[in-house]
């Protein structure tokens, strides 16, 4: 098992590629708001969103809708094949590649039922669709895995919306980076909580629990951890999983439980209850300090991102590639008819 506090092991590819993303996290959102706030959509209100992403992409569309639904609005996210109709008054299409194939189909539907769209997308047929049907683009940064662009994305969705005059965003870049040096590689286990996870997580078997406000976070390290550290983990939603999880726990399980400022009483209660059944050694509660909902994801999102990477290097996993995902894209022939339909609308066919 490789020390997590040594500088050694960070300065060994693929980790010293993969911790360089990662600081550069509060940066790339920074970026990304720039990009959204860029984008001008010449529509009137907008009350009725469509937000369309999957895997990493698709987490930011929930945090997204999250925020929206807050404020009263109607927000749907989308992360299949089939499509949602109704009177959307705007779509937001979430890509890293431009190229995921439930992604394009919306789109290319979309644009036949003539509803406003937002592409935020790094290259792909997705750009490709913007300039020839003059689609507004948030071009975000392109040069890494699609779920290390996580940061970049969420941030132009933002910008979009903000300039939108939807929201309005105030983000504490230097209270985000404040908070990052306590997580980083530098570090040392003994101060640093998101190592001490990953040290309980290489001796278990994880599983997520997570409720509405952290859910998108929970969900985040649950995927983070599949394709980093290449490590499977439960997820489950509460309190309905102390009505069912609860009864086939395994034996060896790790309950991670992010945790929200603006928890409910209840549910602590219920929380409570869960960990004095099960032992407080199986359960292990995030919390961070924040003064507001998107300072609280956003803080969660970087620990959740540097804990799946010292998952990795204790499992000796490579944080940066997907053979199995890249083995499925060409075996998918879905993705073929998908992607080539966009094609040949692109070639005038």
């Amino acid at each position: 098992m490789r020390s997590l506090d040594s500088p050694e092991t960070y300065s060994m590819d693929p980790y010293r590629r993969a911790f360089k993303i990662a600081e550069e996290f509060v940066e790339d959102l920074r970026r990304g708001l720039d990009s959204g706030r860029g984008v001008d959509l010449e529509i009137g209100s907008a009350e009725e969103i469509l937000l369309v992403g999957i895997g990493g992409s698709g987490i930011v569309c929930d945090v997204v809708a999250q925020i929206l639904s807050g404020r009263g609005m109607r927000v749907k996210v989308l992360k299949g094949y089939s499509s949602c109709e109704g009177g959307w008054d705007l779509a937001l299409i979430v890509s890293h590649s431009g190229n995921t194939a439930e992604a394009v189909k919306h789109a290319l539907a979309l644009l036949e039922e003539r509803i406003p769209q937002a592409f935020i997308t790094s290259d792909g047929i997705l750009a490709k669709l913007a300039e020839r049907y003059g689609v507004p683009l948030a071009p975000v940064r392109g040069d890494v895995p699609p779920r290390y662009g996580f940061p970049s994305m969420l941030g132009a969705v933002l910008g979009i919306l903000e300039k939108m005059g939807l929201m309005r965003i105030e983000i504490r870049c230097d209270e985000l980076e404040r908070f990052r040096s306590e997580v980083r590689e530098d570090s040392p286990s003994e101060e640093n909580p998101a190592k001490r996870l990953a040290l309980r997580i290489a001796e278990a078997f994880p599983i997520v629990y997570a409720y509405e406000e952290v859910r998108s976070a929970g969900y985040r390290l649950k995927c983070q951890l599949n394709e980093n550290a290449k490590i499977y983990c439960g997820f489950a939603e509460i309190p309905e999983a102390f009505h069912n999880d609860l009864e086939a726990l395994p034996r060896d399980c790790l309950i991670i439980l992010p945790r929200s400022f603006r928890e409910e009483p209840d549910l602590s209660k219920a929380i409570e209850a869960f960990t004095s059944l099960v032992g407080e050694e199986k359960v292990s509660s995030i919390r961070v300090e924040s003064r507001d909902e998107l300072e609280e994801l956003l803080k969660l999102f970087l620990f959740m991102d540097y804990t799946s990477l010292y998952a990795a290097v204790l499992r000796g996993s490579d944080p940066l590639t997907l053979p199995r995902l890249d083995e499925f894209k060409r075996r998918n022939k879905a993705y073929d008819e998908i992607l080539g339909e966009a094609e040949r609308r692109l070639a005038g066919g």
